[in-house]
């Protein structure tokens, strides 16, 4: 892939995205593009609203009919089931990790085999997450394993 980068004085910012189709390559360019323009609107305890970027995200999960998003430094609570959040984000790394939780593919430092066909995901932050035996087969399709 060609880069070129030019700066223009008195214009504003462009990105034109050029190829011959629109290949894996050119969907994940473009997915990385318009993860910095999207916005996850989320509140902490003090229901102060804070519109974090998708990639801030390291996981989700549901508890008592609630969402709550983690990320390095904060834990917040949204509005969106994880369901939603899949949907909206997946094409930024939010996979479905099981029934009550979402994780951030960009934040997995490592992953190790259990019993039961299940995947233990160690994340960036420390914490460890189980992807269950039904969603470890798309995870090992998406990581391409």
């Amino acid at each position: 892939m060609k880069i070129t980068v030019e700066h223009w004085e008195e214009q504003e910012n462009e990105v034109v995205l050029r190829c011959r189709e629109l290949d894996e390559e050119m969907l994940w360019v473009l997915s990385l593009l318009r993860s910095g323009l999207q916005r996850l609107c989320v509140w902490d305890g003090e229901r102060e609203a804070t519109l974090l970027s998708p990639r801030e995200v390291v996981y989700c999960e549901s508890v008592d009919e609630r969402t709550f998003v983690y990320t390095s430094g904060a834990v917040f609570q949204t509005a969106l089931s994880l369901a939603e959040l899949e949907d909206r984000y997946g094409g930024l790394g939010l996979f479905r990790a099981g029934k009550s939780a979402v994780v951030n593919l960009h934040h997995i430092r490592t992953l190790k085999s259990r019993p039961g066909g299940r995947i233990e995901a160690a994340l960036e932050t420390g914490e460890k997450l189980m992807v269950s035996r039904h969603y470890a087969p798309l995870l090992r399709e998406r990581l391409g394993l």
